[in-house]
């Protein structure tokens, strides 16, 4: 920068011509300056420049010269204390005032606090010894005397600031000069640097930049700039990580050299590219995600600014929560100084295992046109194969670092245009910078360079671009990438470009959307295809200083900008197969045929080899195809049946599930990481009756009397049942007949009587609705015979089948009754008196008989009807003459005294017939009669048929009973 101004009083001294070229060697000197690198070297660099020397005495033939001696012929010694002196050149000859531009540089140890010079005039005399001139306000002394703080530039001494004018008070009265007087003389000169000296530009002093900062001025440096550059811009960027992520060997000093060789050059120092400093400084605690938001979450260590800040925010000393600057820095007494100091001029980067609610990730900064300060890598939860489909972890890491650092510099995905907006256009064909995502990584273009755009590209209109003109992209070298119908084609920048895709003829004003390459990423989905799309280079458009910017305060982020993830990295060069499944029924019943229809897509950047689908039903084997190979964006169909089982119980969910697999182009079979949605599933419900049936019966009941049977069915399923038939048998000894059925019905449709002597009863039902219910209540009676303490159980039995021909397994239930006696009152009536006695036959008694011995209905040659009449009775009881009447109407006594509870079945006889044919009680008896009236009436049988009537006989006239 130029040097001070010259004071006033002093400018005014000077002539017009030698004020305008001294005016024009202090611009030209102060942009001459070139200082050594501060920390490769132990020295720092002071210059002192003479820029004019003039007598305040006459010093023409007298004072310095002798009379008839002209003007003085001017020179110098100049002193950098613990340097040899150094003499100047002579000026011009016989001049009283001369504007020499004596220039010396020392480069003075960096252990130097202060550094001593002094400045002597002379004449030279080619016949005496030269004369000293006075340039010293001093008595006593002709030297102009200065020290230099080395450490923040500041002057004392005879000169008080880094440029001005000293002159001698002339020694009155001789002074050191004895009795010959020396006239005063000023000297003009400057020392550079100065204290406020900036010689690269770049906010940092020169002296903070070889030296450091010392805040309170006890010439103690507080802070250092480590490698600072005087000659170059620098760039400090402090680089934390979490435990497990420190940054790759050589990621950071990678990034450094990108802006080494960056395409800018120094306007104060002429020096080409940038200094950037990525200072590694300290792990933090681990966390798996962290918020990198405006809005802090509650709690600690879940988001950005709880790790920079810290929480509580504590930012100095021992117990200091904080991240920002190093332990060093918040141990030092001048914490506060040198926190403070780094805010305004250091960015902060973490390396972190990733974002909340954000998934695979790659980074995420602060961004806006007056740049920001804080960012995140955050690689942490991406996978291997992530890393390698990119080139590696540290390829990764630099890249993301470099990216994220660029929208520090208010760089967007489209960089930044003339008019120092961020553009966010992204994936841009003309726009090749690691700020694009076509480009962040090289997995598109293996070798595209670690850089940000050198060089302004030409501008491409989508509704008028040129597939004619060759080379097809002027001033672009590398491949160009650019999207056909949402897929990315790496196209030569020598040749003609077919931006359609669609073949020749090709149009010197085709319209296409280029830049619209969904395979890359979401973020380059891009809906116009008449946008202008900007290519101006990065390099010399970086904002350097972001304390303009609205998020440079701590706490304050911005939006969150979409970064690219480690998933649209991986697939961009993959095949990433999609799998979609429907089914045409939601719903089926049992025997149904479903017909599920596979959906195949490709979502990845590359066409699909070796594809294939696998169709795995409900029920059944796989079934596997192999399918044409699908381009990026393609899809196709296939089609699979199966058949719900009629045994599937219902309500089961049927579950298809759909499979593709394949490989890229180069036959590198689709990353784990993008096979979840390779697999889809569709089901289907099933519906099938379920039958349920429940039996109740009569708890207890004495033997002949009703009864009462409930029997519920009920369709608990979800479908139809079809054909249903209810069926209930009874046991033997227990009768059935529509006659004597009280119930409350239906009445079964068929009673077939059984030969092991159960009988069963037949319901139709007919289709039974899905929650469909019925029941059937019917009585029935038990034998007479049942002794006190038998059980009598019926089965019911419910059969149905379903739609398209299902038939499905019975359901049973069943119910019991016990049986209970009377005790008798021991006065049974013989045949003869039953014969007359047509009151005592009573429906109810009747019907016990009935139940207990069916032969007797008909008796009267009317048609059998299951119920016993006092006609039918009276048949059998009247004219008993000859067998087997008389046997019939002696065993139609005993079961009426039975039904009127005179005898019971259990009551024991005993008489010598009895004896002799083995029998004990009244139940036996019958049982014997009946199996004897079952025998034809021969010969052979006369003696049996004689001993049934007889002990027949002996119980009902109560001759046979023993109570």
């Amino acid at each position: 920068m130029p040097s001070a101004r010259i004071p006033h009083i002093v400018a005014n001294m000077l002539t017009r011509p030698l004020r305008a070229a001294l005016a024009f060697l202090l611009v030209i000197a102060g942009l001459s300056i070139v200082p050594a690198q501060a920390r490769a070297a132990a020295t720092q660099p002071l210059t002192v420049r003479i820029l004019l020397v003039n007598c305040i005495d006459p010093c023409r033939n007298e004072g310095l010269e002798a009379a008839g001696e002209s003007a003085p012929d001017f020179y110098g010694e100049i002193t950098f204390a613990g340097f040899p002196v150094h003499t100047t050149p002579r000026a011009a000859e016989d001049q009283e005032q001369v504007a020499p531009f004596w220039e010396l540089t020392r480069d003075i140890p960096t252990t130097v606090v202060e550094q001593e010079i002094s400045i002597l005039i002379k004449d030279h005399d080619s016949t005496s010894d030269d004369d000293w001139a006075d340039t010293s306000p001093r008595a006593g002394d002709p030297f102009t005397r200065v020290k230099v703080n080395m450490i923040n530039g500041t002057v004392t001494g005879d000169l008080t600031s880094s440029a001005g004018c000293v002159a001698g008070n002339g020694e009155p009265g001789g002074g050191i000069f004895g009795a010959d007087p020396k006239p005063a003389v000023q000297v003009c000169f400057e020392i550079t640097p100065s204290s406020a000296a900036d010689s690269d530009g770049d906010g940092f002093t020169d002296y903070e930049e070889f030296r450091g900062r010392d805040f309170n001025n006890d010439n103690v440096v507080d802070m250092t700039l480590p490698d600072a550059d005087p000659t170059r811009r620098d760039i400090y960027v402090e680089i934390d990580w979490m435990a497990g992520l420190k940054p790759q060997p050589g990621v950071l000093s990678r990034v450094e050299q990108v802006f080494n060789n960056a395409l800018v050059t120094n306007t104060q120092t002429g020096a080409s590219g940038l200094a950037l400093h990525l200072i590694e400084d300290e792990q933090v605690p681990f966390a798996a995600r962290i918020d990198f938001g405006d809005v802090r979450p509650a709690g600690t260590y879940d988001d950005f600014d709880d790790i920079k800040q810290g929480n509580p925010a504590v930012a100095c000393g021992t117990t200091g929560t904080g991240s920002f600057g190093s332990a060093a820095d918040r141990a030092s007494p001048r914490c506060s100084d040198i926190l403070n100091f780094k805010r305004q001029r250091f960015r902060y980067g973490l390396f972190i295992n990733g974002l909340t609610n954000s998934g695979t990730t790659s980074g995420r900064a602060e961004l806006h046109e007056q740049g920001g300060n804080d960012f995140v890598v955050s690689l942490g939860v991406w996978t291997t194969n992530m890393f390698t489909n990119v080139g590696g972890r540290a390829a990764a890491e630099q890249a993301t670092l470099l990216h994220e650092l660029g929208h520090t510099f208010g760089l967007g995905h489209g960089g930044r245009r003339d008019n120092g907006t961020v553009d966010d256009l992204n994936c841009k064909p003309n726009y090749q910078s690691v700020m694009s995502y076509s480009w962040q990584f090289a997995n598109i273009d293996g070798n595209r360079p670690l850089d940000y755009q050198r060089f302004g590209k030409m501008t491409l209109k989508e509704d008028d671009l040129d597939e004619t003109s060759n080379p097809g992209l002027p001033g672009v070298v590398r491949p160009v990438i650019y999207g056909v119908g949402g897929n990315w084609t790496l196209g030569s920048a020598s040749a003609p470009i077919d931006w359609t895709g669609d073949g020749p003829p090709f149009s010197a004003s085709a319209q296409a959307n280029i830049n619209h390459i969904p395979t890359i990423d979401p973020g380059c989905t891009n809906t116009s295809n008449t946008e202008t799309l900007l290519s101006p280079p990065d390099w010399d458009r970086l904002k350097y200083s972001f304390t303009s910017s609205p998020y440079w305060s701590d706490g304050s982020h911005g939006p969150t900008v979409q970064e690219l993830t480690g998933d649209s990295a991986l697939k961009v060069t993959s095949a990433d197969l999609t799998a979609g499944l429907t089914v045409d029924k939601a719903d089926a019943a049992g025997g149904d045929t479903v017909t599920a229809t596979v959906t195949i897509g490709n979502k990845g950047g590359s066409g699909s080899t070796a594809t294939s689908v696998t169709f795995t039903p409900p029920v059944g084997d796989p079934v596997t195809r192999t399918v044409p190979n699908l381009a990026p964006g393609g899809s196709r169909t296939e089609t699979f049946t199966y058949t719900v089982p009629c045994t599937v119980a219902d309500g089961t969910t049927l579950t298809a599930t759909a499979a593709v697999t394949g490989k890229n182009a180069e036959g590198t079979p689709e990353p784990a990481e993008t096979l979840a949605d390779n697999t889809a599933t569709a089901t289907t419900e099933a519906h099938v009756p379920v039958m349920a049936v429940t039996s109740a019966a009569t708890a207890s009941v004495n033997a002949g009397e009703a009864i009462t049977y409930t029997v519920t069915h009920r369709n608990t399923g979800s479908a139809a049942a079809t054909g249903a038939t209810l069926k209930y048998t009874l046991p033997a000894n227990v009768y059935y007949s529509t006659a004597l059925d009280t119930g409350a019905g239906p009445r079964p449709a068929s009673v077939t009587r059984n030969a092991d002597g159960t009988t069963t009863l037949t319901w139709s039902l007919g289709t039974v609705a899905a929650a469909g219910t019925g029941t059937v209540v019917f009585t029935a009676r038990p034998s007479l015979l049942l002794e006190a303490g038998a059980t009598v159980t019926g089965a019911a039995a419910v059969t149905y089948g379903g739609t398209n021909g299902c038939a499905f397994d019975p359901v049973t239930g069943s119910s019991q009754t016990s049986i209970t006696a009377v005790a008798p009152s021991r006065q049974p009536l013989v045949s003869t008196l039953w014969a007359l006695r047509t009151d005592l036959r009573t429906p109810e008694a009747l019907a016990r008989v009935q139940a207990t011995d069916t032969r007797f209905d008909g008796a009267d040659d009317s048609t059998p009807n299951g119920a016993l009449s006092q006609s039918e009775a009276s048949s059998v009881l009247f004219l008993p003459v000859t067998q087997p009447r008389k046997l019939r109407a002696e065993l139609l006594a005993t079961t009426l005294n039975l039904a009127t509870r005179r005898i019971n079945a259990g009551t024991q006889i005993r008489t010598i017939t009895i004896q002799r044919l083995g029998l004990t009680t009244v139940g036996d008896a019958v049982r014997y009669v009946q199996a004897t009236l079952a025998q034809p009436q021969t010969l052979a049988n006369l003696i049996r048929y004689t001993d049934s009537t007889l002990i027949l006989t002996e119980i009902n006239a109560n001759v046979a009973e023993r109570y």
